[in-house]
């Protein structure tokens, strides 16, 4: 059985930097699962705040430019490569490394098999849900799903479209509702494991978010998206467009929908409101399992406990 030490927590609040820490002064024979939903993607690197080549290489990070912009990947394709990808590394220990809430819990707890799953008509429901998004606007697809399964609709992130259109994805395409269908979940990687998150001020975490964002523009985040749209034709659609930072430069660049300074600030805007999301997530983690909540200084502390977790 392998052992995972997860460190989550907000986006921007440090979490590839505690760990790359851990690794120089303690764990040098170390391996970073990059649990990032957009990370899996190529040349999608400014965005996603990837780390660089050199600390792909240095830190050993696995899960990381698996897939092209066009294709739309989910967390059971996820799921599947990092089964294989766990069973064949020999590094100890292994972090797992991120802030998407959805795949960490998938990878602790598992999913459900859709039995009566029909792909050809799942991707029609999908493309009729978002088209669906762009004329109502997707509080109205949050509020159909309110309506079928009420369960499932309050514990999803209302402002998340990708997860409302999953959901009612699910129960047009089976006919059972997503939260009838969750509790039968299966664990797909038999592990062992400890988590930590990330603690620091929101004033520091919002701060960090607004730099980051401005960083992103100086460093060429338009001449990315724009090198996807033109060599991989994506749209609103694609799993890959739909991330922050993406869908608003998207819409800036099709829809010429804003000004710069409007692009930029919405941005920011939306980066610090799916932080207090991440953090309502985590919050509701730790009322399930004992995660230890970290600062960004207890480096000495926190690695001689993983030394002791891998002793046991």
């Amino acid at each position: 059985m392998k052992k995972i030490v997860f460190i989550s927590g907000a986006t921007a609040s440090g979490k590839s930097d505690f760990t790359h820490k851990l690794i120089d002064n303690y764990f040098n024979n170390a391996a970073i699962l990059s649990i990032d939903s957009i990370q899996v993607y190529r040349y999608m690197d400014i965005g996603s705040a990837k780390p660089s080549k050199e600390e792909i290489k240095k830190y050993n990070y696995k899960m990381i430019n698996l897939i092209e912009p066009s294709v739309n990947f989910n967390v059971n394709d996820y799921l599947d490569i990092l089964k294989e990808t766990v069973e064949n590394i020999d590094n100890t220990p292994i972090f797992g490394v991120g802030g998407t809430g959805f795949y960490i819990d998938s990878i602790k707890y598992g999913l459900f098999e859709e039995e009566n799953e029909d792909k050809e008509k799942a991707i029609k429901i999908r493309k009729e849900l978002y088209e669906k998004i762009e004329k109502d606007g997707l509080e109205s697809l949050y509020l159909d799903l309110l309506n079928i399964d009420k369960e499932a609709a309050l514990t999803i992130d209302r402002f998340n479209s990708r997860r409302v259109v999953r959901a009612l994805e699910v129960y047009y395409n089976t006919g059972k509702k997503f939260s009838e269908l969750k509790k039968q979940r299966k664990r797909k990687l038999d592990i062992e494991y400890i988590s930590y998150i990330i603690d620091i001020e929101r004033e520091e975490l919002y701060n960090n978010i607004n730099k980051r964002v401005d960083n992103m523009f100086d460093k060429g985040l338009l001449d990315e998206v724009k090198y996807i749209i033109n060599n991989y034709n994506v749209d609103k659609t694609n799993t890959s467009i739909q991330a922050i930072g993406y869908k608003e430069c998207y819409d800036y660049i099709v829809n010429n929908a804003m000004s710069l300074d409007e692009l930029k600030e919405l941005i920011k805007k939306n980066t610090r409101n799916f932080a207090k999301r991440q953090l309502t997530w985590f919050r509701k983690d730790e009322k399930l399992e004992n995660i230890k909540r970290i600062k960004p200084t207890d480096i000495e502390n926190t690695a001689k406990e993983i030394m002791d977790f891998y002793k046991q």
